[in-house]
C-alpha cells in the first residue's frame, strides 16, 4: 500500500445533464473535481457576477471542487492556415476567441478557480475539406509543423500568456488529434517555446493514440510530466488508423494503457486531476449512464495501482 492517491475528476459537461444534474451526479459517483467546457453551459444566460458566484456556490454544495474551466472552445475551429503571423491579432475571429478566453479567466479567477482550458488550432482544411493532412499526420505520428506555423503558436500564446500573468492564472493546453498540440511531443514543444510559467498540459493518452502516438504512456508521459495539469480520460480502439477509422468505448475495454498511465502518475507523484470522460454512448444511450460505466471501470484500476500494484 502506498499513500499516494489520486485526484478523480469529471467532465460536467460530457454527462449530458444540465449544469446542477451534472454536480448531483459527480457527487453520487465520488468525484471530487470538476470543470467544464463553457461558461453559457453552466449559465444558460447572460454572463455577470452573481450567475458566476452561483456557479461556485453550486459546486461547493455538491462537495465539488472546480479546478478548470473551458473558454468555449477558445481556438478550436480557427484554422492556423486563416492566420498571417504579421496581423492575427487583428483577425475578428481571433479577437472574438480571444476575448472570450480572456472573459472565462475572469470568470474563473472570481470563484476562485485557478485555470482555463483553450485549444491550438485547426490543422488545413481540418473543418472545411475533409481533413486533407491525417494522412500525413497518422504517418508521421502527429505531423510536422511548418515553422512559420510554430511561429504563430508561439505568438498566439504569448499574447495568452499576458493575460495569463495580469489575471494571476494558469491556461491549460488541450491535446485534442484535429489540434497542432496533438501529441504530446507538439505540446511540450510549444510550451517550451513560449517559455511561460502559465501555460500547462492537459494530457489525453487516447487522443494521442488517435493521432498515431502509440507510446503516450511511456515516452508521451515523460514530454508532458514538467507541465502536466490534468488529464481528459476516455479510451478508444483504433481500426485503421490511416483512414481515421476508430470507435470510442469503455476505460480498460482500447487501446489506451491507463495501468502504465496511472504507474506513472503515482510513481512520480503527479499532483494532477484524473478528469474522467465519455464520448460512447451504451444501449441506453444515456451519457450519464456512460459515466457510471467509467467510474466503475477506473475504479478497480486506481484501487490496484494505489495498493502499489
Amino acid at each position: 500500500m502506498t499513500d499516494y492517491r489520486f485526484k478523480i475528476g469529471i467532465d460536467l459537461q460530457m454527462t449530458g445533464l444540465p449544469f446542477a444534474e451534472a454536480l448531483a451526479l459527480a457527487e453520487e459517483l465520488g468525484a471530487a473535481y470538476g470543470w467544464f467546457g463553457d461558461l453559457h453551459w453552466a449559465i444558460n444566460g447572460e454572463i455577470t457576477d452573481p450567475v458566476v458566484d452561483e456557479i461556485g456556490e453550486r459546486a461547493a454544495r455538491h462537495g465539488v471542487s472546480l479546478f478548470m474551466i473551458g473558454a468555449g472552445g477558445a481556438f478550436s475551429k480557427l484554422h492556423l492556415a486563416d492566420l498571417q503571423l504579421e496581423t492575427l491579432q487583428d483577425h475578428p475571429a481571433f479577437q472574438e476567441d480571444f476575448n472570450r478566453l480572456t472573459q472565462t479567466m475572469q470568470a474563473a479567477r472570481r470563484i476562485g478557480v485557478d485555470s482555463v482550458l483553450a485549444y491550438t488550432f485547426a490543422w488545413p482544411g481540418e473543418y472545411t475539406a475533409g481533413k486533407p493532412t491525417w494522412p500525413m499526420r497518422w504517418l508521421t505520428r502527429g505531423g510536422v509543423i511548418a515553422d512559420v506555423d510554430m511561429e504563430k503558436l508561439v505568438k498566439v500564446f504569448s499574447l495568452v500568456a499576458e493575460q495569463a500573468e495580469q489575471h494571476n492564472i494558469d491556461v491549460v493546453l488541450g491535446n485534442l488529434p484535429w489540434h497542432y498540440t496533438n501529441t504530446t511531443r507538439h505540446c511540450r514543444d510549444l510550451v517550451e517555446r513560449v517559455g511561460s510559467r502559465r501555460i500547462k498540459i492537459m494530457w489525453h493518452p487516447s487522443d494521442n493514440r488517435t493521432a498515431g502516438e502509440s507510446d503516450s504512456a511511456t515516452a508521451g508521459f515523460i514530454n508532458v510530466r514538467p507541465y502536466l495539469h490534468s488529464l481528459h480520460v476516455k479510451d478508444l480502439r483504433v481500426i485503421d488508423g490511416l483512414k481515421l477509422k476508430f470507435e470510442y468505448c469503455p476505460i480498460g475495454e482500447g487501446d489506451v494503457d491507463y495501468p502504465t498511465v496511472l504507474r506513472n502518475l503515482r510513481d512520480h507523484r503527479c499532483d494532477a486531476v484524473i478528469a474522467v470522460a465519455t464520448h460512447f454512448l451504451p444501449p441506453s444511450g444515456s451519457g450519464a449512464d456512460a459515466m457510471r460505466i467509467n467510474f466503475a471501470n477506473l475504479k478497480p484500476l486506481i484501487n490496484l495501482v494505489e495498493a502499489g500494484g
